[in-house]
């Protein structure tokens, strides 16, 4: 089954929600060593011990300091007695020289300063679940919320506010001033300055601006290493576009909002001309830096919104849509989409593919097919069929062209095909 067929495959799964996930079976302990006489924990083994209960066997150790090692007697000197003990240390029976003594009198001092007044941050737990769930998400900037759950807790008389990287970094509450500022960085990392302005200098309110600043990098911390994990997740390694994974998964999200706010989806699918071939003769190395070549010219014939991804081993898939309005004030959907997928393919025809030590020598050529929502199909299942019946019909004439789905399945736009929603 080729590519654009399993592609076809796994779309129509996604949208009749009839994947199912794989069972985790688990397997009995006593089944993961099936022959007598080698798990460790079979009674009949010699010298085995009889198996233990569940909660016996991964019961956590407790965390139980280590036993203090006994101190020696402490050197006093001979005429250093107390009244009515003569003969005896001056510090015997005095708690202060207790160790368990010290730490608990520290504990009272501690607690006692708490119920002066300390200022201490407290967040409560819904809030920074639902900060956490926003990064999750990807939705929301996580900025934003953050200082929305800061503000509401402490009520602050000021503006609170995060300054960019870069920008000026006030001291906290310096003379004559009353703007505070905390640095947000951690590792290397600078995530900005947590600013306070417009506020009274009160020793309570710096304390939880610090604290807060704290508070903040570590959920931005966190932030960024969604982000790396979404990153990796959703995108290609070798070429830097979106997986197929993502583009089964986001594409029928999409083709529902366009069906939402009316307007128009228009599929490109494409692979690169002989591909085996230059891969055979001239190396995976040399393929893999064709791919990424590749990429890197249709990057500059699209726009930041759409969406570019890896589908197959040489079969990619560019998804076009103007949810806010005409990419340029003459332009109509899926006319400038067919000037912008003709002007990719000659941009890959006649690229100079063995200057300065090019993967290979000779030209190279792409085909391709374009299918769009709502005229040509409905679903992301019917769309891949007709985009991938155009890249055959692009094949048959020749190969090194672009064919957008119509009844004479030409590369020029059918004059039928006006905007159904009266827009783009």
């Amino acid at each position: 089954m080729s590519v654009s067929g399993e592609l076809r495959k796994e779309a129509s799964e996604v949208e009749d929600n009839s994947l199912v996930r794989p069972r985790l079976v688990q397997e009995p302990a006593r089944e993961r060593c099936a022959v007598s006489g080698l798990n460790p924990m079979d009674p009949l083994m010699p010298g085995g011990n009889t198996p233990r209960p569940a909660f016996e066997i991964f019961r956590p150790v407790p965390n139980v300091a280590p036993p203090r090692a006994p101190k020696g007697p402490k050197r006093t000197s001979k005429t250093a007695t107390t009244s009515g003990t003569e003969g005896k240390p001056a510090d015997a029976g005095n708690p202060a020289s207790d160790p368990l003594a010290n730490i608990q009198a520290e504990d009272e001092q501690a607690n006692a300063a708490s119920a002066a007044g300390a200022a201490t941050l407290k967040i409560p737990m819904q809030a920074q679940i639902t900060l956490t769930q926003e990064m999750q998400s990807g939705q929301r900037d996580i900025q934003t919320v953050a200082l929305e759950i800061l503000q509401a807790n402490f009520r602050w008389p000021g503006y609170l506010k995060i300054e960019p990287p870069g920008a000026e970094q006030a001291q906290l509450f310096p003379v004559g001033s009353e703007k505070a500022a905390v640095p947000l960085q951690h590792r290397g990392i600078h995530f900005g300055t947590l600013v306070l302005e417009g506020a009274a200098k009160s020793a309570r309110i710096t304390d939880q601006l610090q604290q807060s600043a704290a508070w903040l990098t570590a959920m931005l911390v966190l932030n960024h290493n969604f982000k790396n994990l979404r990153r990796l997740a959703d995108t290609d390694e070798l070429s830097g576009a979106y997986n197929r994974r993502y583009f089964m998964e986001n594409v029928p999200h999409l083709l529902d909002r366009a069906r939402r706010e009316r307007f128009c989806v228009t599929i490109l699918l494409f692979d690169i001309d002989d591909f085996k071939q230059y891969n055979d003769q001239f190396g995976h190395a040399a393929g893999d830096a064709i791919i990424r070549e590749v990429i890197r010219l249709l990057r500059h014939c699209t726009r930041n919104r759409d969406m570019v991804a890896r589908v197959g081993g040489d079969e990619f898939a560019v998804v076009f849509w103007d949810d806010g309005g005409p990419r340029q004030p003459d332009s109509q959907h899926p006319r400038t989409v067919l000037n912008i997928a003709q002007r990719f393919r000659k941009a890959v025809a006649e690229h100079p593919w063995n200057a300065e030590g090019g993967p290979i020598s000779g030209k190279l050529s792409i085909s391709g097919g374009l299918a769009t929502f709502p005229w040509d199909a409905q679903n992301l299942t019917d769309l891949l069929a007709v985009a991938d019946q155009e890249l055959m019909r692009a094949k048959s004439l020749g190969k090194n062209a672009i064919v957008l789905a119509g009844p004479n399945g030409s590369s020029d736009i059918e004059d039928s095909k006006t905007t159904p929603f009266g827009g783009n």
